[in-house]
C-alpha cells in the first residue's frame, strides 16, 4: 500500500514547519545555544522527525505500518510543542514563536485526522 508522499498536505506543512522552527531558533541561536544546548538540539531533531516519519510511513507496504509512523510523527509534534513551551518559560523565545506553536498544533491535529482515516479504511 505505498502512498505518494507528494499527495500529503500534512507532509508539506510539516516540512515547512521544521524549516520555520529552524529559522526561529537560528535567530535566537546565541541565547538558546548558550542557555540550553540540549533543548535546542532536541527541538530541532524532533521537528525534523515529523515530516521524516510521515514520508517513511507513506512508503511502507501496509496501512498498519503507515499508521505506526503517523503515530511517531504525532509523538514528535507533542514533543516539539512541549519544547517550545519550555523555551518560552525559560525566556528563550518571545511572542514571535506563537505562530510556529500554532502551526505545530494544527499539524498534530491533521496527523490525528490522517491516522483516523487510515484506520477506518477497510
Amino acid at each position: 500500500m505505498p502512498n505518494n508522499p507528494k499527495n500529503l498536505v500534512v507532509l508539506a506543512r510539516a516540512r515547512a514547519f521544521a524549516v520555520d522552527l529552524h529559522r526561529a531558533v537560528e535567530r535566537r541561536e546565541r541565547l538558546i545555544g548558550r542557555a540550553s544546548p540540549g533543548l535546542r538540539n532536541q527541538m530541532l531533531r524532533a521537528s525534523m522527525s515529523i515530516p521524516l516519519n510521515i514520508a517513511e510511513g507513506a512508503g511502507r507496504d501496509s496501512r498498519a505500518e503507515f499508521v505506526q509512523f503517523v503515530g511517531h510523527a504525532i509523538g514528535s509534534a507533542n514533543e516539539v510543542e512541549q519544547q517550545i513551551l519550555l523555551a518560552q518559560a525559560l525566556a528563550l523565545f518571545d511572542s514571535d514563536i506563537a505562530p510556529i506553536l500554532d502551526e505545530c498544533r494544527e499539524i498534530r491535529m491533521m496527523l490525528y485526522g490522517l491516522r483516523k482515516r487510515l484506520q477506518s479504511i477497510d
